[in-house]
């Protein structure tokens, strides 16, 4: 494996981008981890292919362009908070080893999440999301650290979306969480496996809830 780029290395990529109005170039590098804390990068990041193997910390940052992590292999955390992507995100096909965390957030297009891998939970909630919901084939598996389980569930409550979310042949260890979600499309399950419980309390479902060949153990409902 080639030597991982470091944070000033990371930066300067980024700031040369910003200057030369195209994308940051990391794809297919090695990063030591990603640390950006309440600031605005002027350019899309593509990380396609990368390899991530310390920690992903972006607090309360706007990324004015897309952001792309597809295929990439995140062996850490994946923290999202508060931040907004002007442009869509995209993690498909990606592996994380460990949670994603994408609590607060406001993404001002899609969500490309087809064949992502996650050890540990996927949140949403309390997201802002201006286009679709793409899922279809991920999986979400429950991860140990140390002696405490982590359960896979995916977290979209209280989460605003604009377009509809896919989750055919989707693999969910823990629960399917839309509590108090508003969503303006449809959420097609189908042959989507939740090995627990989809939670519908209080959601708002403006187009189909459609369940053909899904396999849960129960739905908690009152839908709006």
């Amino acid at each position: 494996m080639e030597k991982a780029l470091t944070q000033i290395q990371i930066k300067n990529e980024i700031r040369m981008a910003e200057m030369s109005n195209r994308p940051a170039d990391f794809r297919g590098k090695t990063l030591s981890g990603l640390f950006f804390l309440e600031r605005e990068i002027n350019a899309s990041l593509d990380l396609e292919n990368s390899i991530i193997t310390g920690p992903i910390s972006l607090g309360s940052i706007t990324v004015n362009g897309n952001l792309n992590f597809k295929g990439a292999d995140i062996r850490q955390t994946f923290y999202f908070s508060e931040g907004t992507i002007n442009g869509n995100l995209n993690m498909n096909f990606a592996k994380a080893g460990k949670i994603i965390n994408l609590v607060g957030s406001k993404i001002n297009g899609s969500l490309s999440f087809k064949g992502l891998e996650v050890n540990g939970f996927l949140s949403l909630s309390k997201a802002q999301i201006f286009g679709d919901l793409d899922f279809r084939n991920i999986i979400i598996k429950n991860s140990q650290y140390d002696d405490l389980t982590i359960i896979g569930d995916l977290y979209l409550n209280k989460t605003i979306i604009q377009g509809g979310i896919d989750l055919t042949d989707a693999f969910v260890e823990g629960n399917l969480d839309l509590s108090t979600a508003a969503i303006q499309n449809s959420v097609n399950l189908t042959n989507a496996c939740i090995a627990n419980l989809i939670i519908l309390r209080d959601a708002l479902i403006r187009g189909d809830l459609i369940l053909k060949g899904a396999k849960y153990k129960k739905i908690i409902k009152k839908v709006l």
